[in-house]
């Protein structure tokens, strides 16, 4: 995959956003792109920047919320074939361990 993005959704209100979020992340279904939901945000993984943006559209548009905030943050390296996995395991090999600590 060559496009690696990461994206929020966010339901303005006070409380719990959990009902909101998991609408976001019902409608990356609906896509061939790969993601996982992290505390704060959403990293999406695909072919082509398209699908990223009309996935990204449908998960702020899944909100039902009366203002919904949505950022949008996208890294398209078109002549590398990288995962975002491979990132992560490139900063663990410098580090020699899992860049994660657990308190």
């Amino acid at each position: 995959m060559t496009v690696i993005a990461r994206f929020e959704v966010i339901p303005v209100r006070d409380g719990s956003l959990s009902e909101e979020i998991a609408q976001a992340i019902e409608a990356l279904d609906e896509f061939d792109v790969s993601y996982e939901l992290t505390a704060t945000d959403t990293v999406v993984e695909a072919e082509e920047v398209d699908e990223v943006f009309d996935a990204v559209r449908a998960a702020h548009n899944a909100v039902e919320s009366d203002r919904t905030i949505t950022s949008l943050e996208i890294d398209d390296y078109g002549s590398r074939d990288t995962e975002a996995e491979d990132r992560v395991e490139s900063v663990a090999n410098v580090l020699g361990r899992e860049p994660k600590r657990d308190r």
